[in-house]
């Protein structure tokens, strides 16, 4: 009897460490419901069977159950924990796998849609900006062109009638005063009012002798034409503000009139050449004589430290000599030039008139202008009490050009010269000639 209270107790603390064991199975267990319905199922046709094989069984039986039994159990959980963490493996990978290609197709079809999107998105707002701003632009610059034309004009028409005659002519540029004088059938040019201007820098001076020359006067009417004799005073003046028509420096000449005093004669090409740079010399000499007020050559040359004298004998004989060959016009301006330098100079004039007048009247009558050539003569002839030379010159320059006509005025010289005169044989070679 002791033995088997010792026994039984043995069995009781087995029963005790299997239900020990079972609660900790179960545990394991808990997530799956199914493993969880056949544990309790089986453990209970093991208890079925259990207190059946107790009542019959031998102790040393049920300790062979018991220990079956423990095995059994952990057996089973050791084949479940075995297949569940391959099960779990599988599926984890099943569904990362899964997990991967869904995301990746979702994440590259929503990245094209999206910049798909974006992109349509973004064109139409371009376009549609585009439009507007193209529109509104456009809508605003005409409408700024309008009103800015519309000032324009009324600002004009405002100016036009307030501005006086004088003020409209002073916003004339000097093209449009050029252009103006040609309506007016005047023929100047921007040179040829600076030539007169040398002669003559007296604006209003220059200005009456236009109106004169071309019978300006009462011609044109502003209000009609746009334009009267008003203008030329306005075109003179700006012509003399825009040209360089300045004084120069006395040592700046100094050099140019002692290569024209040691200058020869040489061909008609080279003359001419000289002639235009002797013409621009005596130019300045004067100028610096108008704006010092010197009438006198000997006070001139002081001032400028050349031979003025001798420098306007040698211009005059180039002149005549290279003016033979040149147009008319060359001539007439010659005539002007000349003869402002001569009446800026008061003895020159006194000394040289006579013989200016006579190179003058023999170059228009080798241009064919004898009207001028005759009418020249006839006044020195008139103004001088010895006229043999006179009538030398007038009668040999015709010799060239109508030999009776030269024959004519020698035998009329023969009224007023004869064997006393100087002359006297020069007239008689003509008539013999």
């Amino acid at each position: 009897m002791p033995t088997k209270k010792v026994t039984n107790k043995k069995v009781v603390d087995k029963k005790e460490e299997v239900k020990a064991v079972n609660p900790v199975e179960e545990k394991k267990v808990e997530t799956k419901p199914a493993e969880e319905k056949k544990a309790p199922a089986e453990k209970a046709t093991a208890e079925k069977k259990a207190p059946a094989k107790k009542e019959e069984a031998k102790p040393a039986e049920k300790k062979k159950a018991a220990v079956k039994k423990v095995a059994a159990e952990k057996k089973a959980p050791a084949k479940k924990e075995e297949a569940k963490p391959a099960e779990k493996k599988k599926a984890a990978v099943k569904k990362v796998a899964a997990e991967k290609k869904a995301p990746a197709k979702k994440e590259e079809a929503k990245p094209a849609e999206k910049k798909k999107a974006p992109a349509k998105k973004v064109a139409a707002e371009k376009k549609a900006p585009a439009k507007k701003a193209a529109a509104k632009p456009a809508t605003t610059k005409k409408a700024s062109t309008k009103k800015t034309t519309t000032k324009k004009t009324t600002t004009k028409k405002a100016t036009t009638k307030k501005m006086t005659k004088e003020e409209q002519y002073a916003k004339l540029s000097l093209d449009t005063c050029l252009d103006l004088a040609k309506a007016m059938s005047m023929d100047v040019t921007r040179e040829s009012i600076i030539q007169q201007l040398i002669l003559n820098p007296d604006v209003k001076s220059v200005s009456e002798n236009l109106v004169n020359k071309y019978q300006l006067t009462g011609k044109f009417n502003f209000e009609e034409d746009g334009y009267d004799e008003g203008l030329v005073e306005v075109l003179v003046s700006k012509v003399f503000e825009t040209a360089d028509i300045k004084p120069q420096k006395p040592e700046d000449l100094q050099a140019d009139v002692a290569h024209a005093l040691n200058y020869k004669f040489t061909d008609v090409v080279a003359d001419g050449e000289e002639y235009k740079d002797q013409f621009d010399t005596m130019r300045k000499v004067l100028m610096i004589a108008q704006h010092k007020d010197i009438h006198d050559s000997k006070k001139l040359e002081e001032e400028v430290g050349v031979d003025v004298e001798k420098f306007v004998e040698e211009f005059m004989d180039l002149a005549y000599s290279v003016l033979k060959t040149w147009k008319y016009e060359d001539v007439d301006y010659y005539e002007h030039f000349i003869f402002a330098v001569l009446s800026q100079l008061e003895d020159l004039h006194n000394k040289y008139s006579n013989r200016i007048m006579m190179d003058v009247a023999d170059l228009y009558i080798l241009h064919g202008d004898y009207g001028l050539g005759d009418a020249d003569y006839a006044y020195i002839l008139r103004e001088n009490q010895i006229k043999d030379y006179i009538y030398y010159r007038y009668a040999s320059i015709y010799e060239g050009v109508d030999k009776d006509k030269a024959k004519q005025i020698a035998n009329q010289a023969l009224q007023f010269v004869d064997d006393r005169f100087t002359y006297y044989p020069n007239i008689i070679a003509v008539l013999e000639g």
